[in-house]
C-alpha cells in the first residue's frame, strides 16, 4: 500500500521529522519500496547526497527496474560531482528504462566531461524522440547549441539556438522559467553546501576575518559553535534578542526568536544569529528584500546583480520589545508562512508595488527616500554587499574549480538569491543565500521573475552570425572560440536589461 502523501507533506516542511518517521518504517517494512523511496527523497530534499543514495539502491535492490530510484541514484552522483559515476548511472538507467530525463543527463554530462561531439549527438538523438510539446525541448536545444560552439561548430549551433528562440517566442514563460529551474538544478555541485545555513555561516564569518565589509549578523552553529555563543551572550555585545532556524529548514518554517538563549544551548542542527531588532519599518512592519544575481560567466568571473527584487512583509506589526513575546508573525517575513493570517494581504494586481505583504524593491527604495533615507545609496550597499558575497564564493576557489578542464559552455549561467535586510539607518544585512529561489508566487512576484527569466534568455540565447556579419568576423567566429566569445559578450551586454554589472 503506498504510504500516506502527508509524509511527502512532512518531508517538504519537517524533514528531520520525517527522516525519523521513514528510518522506522524503513526498518519495520523492509521490503516496502515506498519507505525506502520516500527515505532517499527526505536526504534529497537535505542535500544529503550519499544517504539518499543509499537509500534508492535499497529500492533497487527490491525493484531494479524503479525509473525514479534509477534517476535519483544517478543524480546523487552528479549532485557529489562525480561525473563519470553519474554519466554510468545514466546510461544504465536509459538503459532499463528509456526516458528523456535520463537522456538529457547523459548529454549533459557528456558535456562537462569535454566529450562535445558525443554530446551533441545524443542531444540530437533526445530531439529526435521527444514528442512536439515536450518541455526537454527546449532545454535540449539550448544544450545542443553550447555544446556545438564548445566543439567549433557554431554555424550548426545557431541553427539550434534559432530553434529555441522560436519556441521561446510561442512560449515565452515557460521557456524561460523551464530553462531557469533546469540550470538551477543542474548547476556546479560545489553550490550545494551553500544552500546549508551552517556551511554559510562558516564561510561567510572566516571570509570576513580576512576581508571585512560584508554586513552580515553574527551566526553560530549548534552543537560545534556552543561555548562561543555562551561566550557572545555574556559578552558586552550581546544582542537583546536572538533568531534560532533549522539548518536546512526553508519557507520559515522552524523559525523561533527569543531574548533568552540558554534555552537553545542543546539545540542540534541550527543556527542561532543576532536577531536586528531595529529594521527598517514598513508602515509599522518588518521585511526582507529578495536580491537577484546572474554569473554570467566563471572564468572570466562576470556577475550581476538585478536592480529590481521582491520585498515580502510580515502580518503583524513590529515590536521589539523582548517582554511582549511576539511570534513568527511579527519576526518571520516569508510570507508563505503566514497563509490564513488575517494581517496578510497579498495584492492580485500585478502593478500593485507599493501596497499589502509583497512589494517590490524599486517601490521599498523610492518609500525610504520619501522617509529621508537614500534609497540609491541602499541599493549601492546592496550591491557592494553582493560583490563581497561573490568575491567570497571567488575566494572559496568554487568559480575556478568550475571552470577547470570543463569545456567553457558546459555550464550555463547560473542565478541565485539573496535575502538581505535593511536596518533602520538604511544599510543592508544579508541573512541567508537561496541557491534556487523559487519562480512562483504572488501576481507581482512573478511579474517581477518573469521579467528578469525573460531578461537572462535574451542575454545568453542569441544567434552569433547572422547575414549582416561581416565576412571577416564571420570567418572568426567559425575559427576562433576567443571570437565566440567575445560576441556572446557583446549580446549578453546589449540585453542586461535591469542587470548591473558587478566590479570584481
Amino acid at each position: 500500500m503506498p504510504l500516506n502523501d502527508d509524509i511527502n507533506e512532512l518531508i517538504e516542511h519537517e524533514t528531520t521529522q520525517a527522516q525519523l518517521l521513514l528510518r522506522r518504517l524503513a526498518e519495520e517494512m523492509p521490503t516496502s519500496v515506498d519507505a525506502h523511496y520516500l527515505l532517499g527523497i527526505s536526504h534529497l530534499r537535505r542535500l544529503e547526497f550519499a544517504p539518499a543514495r543509499a537509500a534508492f539502491l535499497e529500492v533497487l535492490k527490491l525493484d531494479p527496474k524503479h525509473n525514479d530510484a534509477l534517476r535519483n541514484a544517478a543524480f546523487c552522483l552528479l549532485a557529489a560531482g562525480d561525473y563519470e559515476g553519474a554519466l554510468a548511472g545514466f546510461q544504465h538507467a536509459l538503459k532499463v528504462t528509456a526516458n528523456a530525463g535520463s537522456m538529457r543527463h547523459v548529454a549533459l554530462l557528456l558535456h562537462r566531461l569535454g566529450r562535445t561531439q558525443e554530446a551533441a549527438q545524443t542531444y540530437e538523438r533526445l530531439l529526435a524522440v521527444c514528442q512536439p510539446t515536450s518541455p526537454e525541448i527546449p532545454i535540449a536545444l539550448q544544450g545542443l547549441a553550447f555544446a556545438l560552439r564548445d566543439a567549433g561548430k557554431p554555424i550548426a549551433a545557431d541553427h539550434a539556438m534559432l530553434q529555441l528562440i522560436e519556441r521561446y517566442r510561442r512560449e515565452p514563460v515557460g521557456v524561460s522559467s523551464g530553462l531557469i529551474a533546469r540550470n538551477n538544478s543542474d548547476d556546479f555541485h560545489e553550490w550545494s553546501p551553500y544552500a546549508d545555513k551552517a556551511h554559510l555561516a562558516q564561510v561567510l564569518t572566516a571570509h570576513a576575518a580576512k576581508t571585512p565589509g560584508g554586513r552580515f549578523p553574527e551566526t553560530f552553529v549548534l552543537p560545534q559553535d556552543r561555548a562561543a555563543l555562551e561566550a557572545f551572550a555574556k559578552g558586552p555585545d550581546a544582542p537583546a534578542l536572538y533568531i534560532v532556524k533549522p539548518i536546512r529548514g526553508s519557507g520559515g518554517q522552524g523559525i523561533r526568536v527569543t531574548p533568552d538563549i540558554s534555552g537553545e544551548l542543546a539545540a542540534q542542527d541550527v543556527v542561532v544569529q543576532r536577531y536586528i531588532d531595529r529594521p527598517y519599518l514598513i508602515e509599522g512592519h518588518k521585511g526582507h528584500c529578495r536580491i537577484y544575481c546572474l554569473i554570467a560567466s566563471a572564468d572570466p568571473l562576470r556577475a550581476y546583480v538585478y536592480s529590481e527584487g521582491i520585498v515580502r512583509i510580515a502580518p503583524e506589526p513590529y515590536d521589539p520589545d523582548p517582554a511582549k513575546g511576539a511570534g513568527p508573525s511579527m519576526h518571520v517575513t516569508n510570507t508563505a508562512l503566514h497563509v490564513g493570517h488575517p494581517g496578510l494581504n497579498v495584492s492580485q494586481d500585478a502593478n500593485q508595488e507599493d501596497v499589502g505583504s509583497i512589494r517590490s524593491l524599486s517601490a521599498l527604495l523610492r518609500r525610504m527616500t520619501a522617509d529621508g533615507l537614500d534609497g540609491q545609496k541602499a541599493f549601492g550597499e546592496i550591491k557592494a554587499l553582493v560583490e563581497w558575497h561573490v568575491g567570497m564564493l571567488a575566494a572559496q576557489g568554487l568559480f575556478a574549480r568550475q571552470a577547470a578542464g570543463r569545456p567553457a559552455r558546459a555550464f550555463p549561467p547560473k542565478l541565485f538569491g539573496l535575502d538581505v535586510l535593511i536596518d533602520a539607518e538604511g544599510h543592508p544585512w544579508l541573512i541567508e543565500m537561496q541557491r534556487t529561489p523559487a519562480a512562483k508566487g504572488a501576481p507581482l512576484v512573478e511579474k517581477i521573475n518573469l521579467e528578469m527569466y525573460r531578461t537572462v534568455f535574451a542575454m545568453t540565447h542569441a544567434p552569433l552570425i547572422d547575414d549582416a556579419t561581416p565576412a571577416d568576423l564571420t570567418q572568426a567566429l567559425r575559427t576562433d572560440d576567443a571570437a565566440r566569445r567575445r560576441r556572446e559578450l557583446e549580446i549578453e551586454t546589449a540585453n542586461r536589461g535591469k542587470f548591473v554589472l558587478l566590479d570584481l
